[in-house]
């Protein structure tokens, strides 16, 4: 969408939003039609400067923000409707168009204002088993191996489908359908950069049956088509993918002791070129399976995966995340890595729990074997790529509360060992070298007292990988913190992460300084207060490094931060 204010306009708005009322209470009243109804609003506003991100380019440094949200909501017996509207002002002059960006640095100019509804939706529900939607919905099919449209607040990722949404949720019987456009956040709150839709449209639904019995064996056919636009790399091609697929789920059998889950999907990716009219197409597949055993005190997890050239994205090699509609499970340790060929994977991992009951411990042993291959194409066999050994251990005190006083603790180790499976006969590398290790640790202690509490958390990680020109690289990353708590209305905390990696930018800028702490630690400040349970004010100020993150098999890159945030929510 595009603006529909000039920048002087957005600036009022986003002002007289700021002003919102900071207290008071959901609020009920009788409508003609809908009966007793609830009322609910929510305002976010968020005040932020940024300092250098330590890139190449200066139109993006020094600088105040101002992000302003509105969540609304009415409740009634049967219907409910949803408005969500944000509006985001930087106060950069090429932006408010106090002057223009320098000729050929338009590129660089890429700060903007932006006011708009992003959420809107209006849910109606007949009878118990039927849903009928309009509007911006979120939803994930079976474990989001085929569809997957979600909020992620560590990618920055917040995907809804726009259009028509109708469920019907029956014992025996069950289905849903879904079509409209893809709508992310157009704010991205990493880079502060104005997403612009991209009107890829998607037509998805499932059918399902559960059949009656002790086990509630349940089978689940489900299909999608996403038509993507055109976008500033690829023009003049009409872009589309198919996926079908079929989940077995068999969530209680043997006494409700054995959990079994299968999924299996199978892709087409097409390209039609309009110019010449030549066709192409390329298939993959997405397999998921799982198995969870639980016998007196002890659970056994196994689950595999195959996921061969599968991404439902424009294409296997798609760098946004807010543009890939599916979220496979990653089969492997749950934390900071760096991962690579998400879309070209095949493997196993398997878990063991023990609790020592009655009592509050409890210990894990995790390992994960598979391959994966980073080049393009159904007939790259993930093993003939790069084989990953994922083994850690896991040991976990509840926090138990005896008295006012309480403490609990989880730590976990482990270590990552990645070996190639192929040559690399221009840097002399043959299959078994060595191509990237990693070693990791973290731990968190929590002790009560009261209504005080001090939680310490402490993670670090030591990785070698082979970088362009066959060379081996050491680089360290973690980070530690200090969280002190009065009751639910303060947590205050102190931290300092740590990072002597770069990705190749700071090569290019031997001469400046990139950390005022000697370019490897960053540390930060954060408070909140609460005045209720759902209107608080939290203040940070600090840094924090930048490098690749992942959730749920999807990865993007992040750059470093430094400044202060003021952020205030209140609830209505």
């Amino acid at each position: 969408m595009p603006n529909r204010f000039g920048p002087a306009a957005a600036m009022a708005l986003a002002g007289c939003l700021l002003s919102a009322p900071a207290e008071g209470a959901d609020l009920s009243f009788d409508l003609p039609g809908l009966g007793p109804t609830a009322f609910q609003m929510t305002s976010t506003s968020l005040l932020r400067y940024r300092g250098d991100n330590y890139d190449l380019n200066d139109f993006d440094d020094d600088f105040f923000s101002l992000y302003q949200r509105f969540d609304m909501w009415l409740q009634s017996d049967r219907v409910r409707a949803e408005l969500r509207i944000d509006a985001f002002v930087p106060f950069v002059e090429y932006a408010l168009g106090i002057e223009d960006c320098p000729p050929l640095r338009e590129n660089r100019c890429y700060l903007d204002w932006d006011v708009r509804p992003e959420r809107f939706a209006i849910r109606w529900q007949p009878t118990y088993e039927w849903t009928i939607e309009g509007g911006d919905s979120q939803l994930i099919f079976g474990r989001g191996v085929a569809l997957a449209f979600r909020k992620v607040d560590l990618l920055g990722v917040d995907n809804a489908l726009r259009g028509g949404h109708v469920r019907f949720q029956g014992k025996r019987f069950q289905f849903r359908v879904h079509g409209g456009l893809a709508n992310p956040q157009n704010q991205d709150p990493i880079n502060l950069a104005i997403i612009d839709a991209p009107e890829d449209v998607v037509l998805a639904g499932t059918v399902g049956t559960t059949f009656p019995g002790k086990a509630r064996f349940k089978t689940t056919l489900q299909a999608l088509r996403v038509w993507f636009s055109d976008d500033e790399v690829t023009v003049e091609v009409d872009r589309a993918v198919d996926v079908l697929g079929l989940r077995l789920d068999l969530p209680s059998l043997a006494g409700g002791q054995l959990a079994l889950y299968a999924e299996g999907n199978a892709l087409r990716r097409t390209q039609a070129f309009r110019g010449t009219g030549e066709q192409q197409e390329e298939f993959g597949r997405g397999i998921y399976a799982s198995a969870q055993l639980v016998v007196d005190r002890t659970t056994l997890l196994l689950e595999l995966k195959d996921y061969s050239n599968y991404l439902v994205a424009p294409t296997i090699l798609e760098a946004q995340p807010w543009r890939i509609y599916n979220a496979a499970p990653l089969v492997d340790y749950d934390g900071p890595q760096r991962l690579r060929g998400i879309g070209n994977q095949r493997g196993a991992s398997f878990r063991v729990d023990y609790a020592f009951l009655p009592g509050p411990w409890s210990f894990a042993v995790n390992t994960a074997f598979y391959g994966f291959n980073e080049e393009v194409g159904l007939e790259e066999d993930p093993f003939d790529g790069v084989l990953v050994s994922h083994s850690w251990l896991e040991l976990v005190r509840r926090q138990v509360y005896d008295d006012g006083f309480s403490w609990g603790f989880s730590a976990d180790l482990g270590a990552r060992l990645e070996f190639l499976n192929h040559p690399v006969e221009v840097f002399d590398l043959e299959p078994g070298d060595l191509d990237r290790w990693m070693i990791h640790g973290m731990a968190e202690a929590t002790v009560g007292i009261g209504e005080h509490s001090l939680d310490l958390t402490a993670d670090h990680r030591h990785e070698q990988e082979r970088v362009f020109g066959g060379d081996l690289r050491d680089f360290e990353i973690g980070g530690t913190s200090l969280t002190y708590s009065y009751g639910i209305r303060v947590a205050a905390t102190l931290g300092l992460q740590w990072t002597d990696f770069q990705e190749g930018v700071i090569d290019a800028r031997e001469a400046r300084d990139y950390n005022f702490l000697g370019g490897k630690f960053y540390p930060f400040v954060d408070i909140r207060y609460f005045f209720t349970p759902g209107t608080f004010v939290n203040a940070f100020v600090g840094q924090t490094p930048g490098g690749q993150i992942c959730s749920g098999g999807v990865c993007r890159d992040v750059p470093p931060f430094e400044g202060f945030s003021l952020q205030f929510v209140a609830r209505i």
